[in-house]
């Protein structure tokens, strides 16, 4: 038997014991699909799990699905350097469709630039001599645990390049999905019969209990319920998916500390403006209390008949110009 059989061959044995163990399973979850880590780990270790995820979100029926290869595979428990934070996943579908599949739970501010590199550089893919009309359509499907553009909430959205008076779509082949982990409300029909719903609820569930209940309504829900179990358990995999928590929980502070600078420099263009306009509004009283000086002068200087400046000197008051 070869290694590579050797390591399928336990890995099914830990599937198995895993869907007793995982009956008994109680409490918070450590480690859910919510860490990339984790997320990236299930994903390539299971075809099943990936191939239902693809369709569900292609809306794709799995018998359509010839071949599906993880084409960046990762060394599992090999160290994740703090630059290396994104873990997307590139895909081939049937050898004519690459896809892009990420998880990410922080709002970095870059999404939209950092997804359309991603997006642009699969979409490169047509080799040295071919020709350009057989480049391979290409997708980048982000799993975002917050709202991209919160006035425009919305569960799944779908991106194309197209023309903005008509609407006419300059290609089929260049297409970025964003999938809300937070408006599962607003998901529509379409998207609960492609079991996108259900995929969501499995990535965000926290326990156990919660997991297994919806576990049960199909074969590859069961297997990737299963396998969170599974390398829940494993060190190796538990280790870098410590460090990515880590990573997440440093981002996060830098966030907040970010914030309450933006929001402490708002606060002080604010006093500085308030400050500007009592400024000015003293200004103006300075300046209408002066302009009524001059004119007491002026009546004070016909009256005696005497000038301005001597009216000012019998009255001991200066006139600012």
């Amino acid at each position: 038997m070869s290694q590579k059989e050797k390591t399928n061959t336990l890995e099914t044995v830990k599937l198995s014991e895993a869907s007793e163990a995982l009956k008994k399973a109680t409490g918070v979850i450590p480690y859910t699909f919510l860490n990339d880590y984790m997320f990236r780990v299930i994903l390539q270790k299971h075809k099943n799990v990936l191939r239902s995820i693809v369709c569900a979100c292609l809306k794709l029926e799995a018998e359509k699905v010839q071949d599906i290869v993880v084409q960046n595979p990762i060394e599992l428990g090999e160290a994740i350097d703090d630059k290396t934070f994104i873990l997307d996943i590139h895909v081939l579908l049937n050898n004519n469709t690459i896809i892009n599949l990420e998880m990410q739970v922080l709002d970095l501010k870059d999404w939209p630039e950092r997804s359309l590199s991603y997006l642009a550089r699969s979409y490169d893919n047509v080799a040295k001599g071919d020709e350009y009309i057989n480049v391979k359509p290409v997708y980048h499907i982000g799993f975002l645990n917050y709202t991209l553009f919160p006035e425009y909430p919305e569960f799944f959205a779908k991106y194309q390049m197209m023309n903005l008076k008509n609407h006419n779509v300059y290609t089929s082949k260049f297409n970025l999905y964003v999938v809300d982990l937070t408006q599962i409300e607003l998901a529509t029909e379409e998207d609960r019969e492609s079991g996108l719903v259900y995929w969501t609820k499995i990535f965000k569930a926290k326990t156990w209990e919660e997991l297994r209940q919806m576990a049960e309504r199909n074969q590859e829900l069961q297997e990737a319920t299963e396998a969170l179990y599974v390398y829940n358990q494993d060190e190796i995999v538990k280790e870098q998916c410590r460090a990515r928590q880590d990573y997440y929980n440093h981002e996060r502070g830098t966030q907040k500390r970010l914030e309450e600078a933006r929001l402490a420099l708002e606060e002080s263009k604010e006093e500085i403006i308030k400050s500007h306009a009592v400024i000015e509004a003293q200004k103006e009283t300075l300046e209408k209390k002066n302009e009524d000086l001059k004119k007491a002068v002026r009546l004070y200087a016909e009256r005696m008949h005497i000038t301005e400046e001597e009216a000012c000197e019998q009255m001991g008051i200066a006139i600012e110009d």
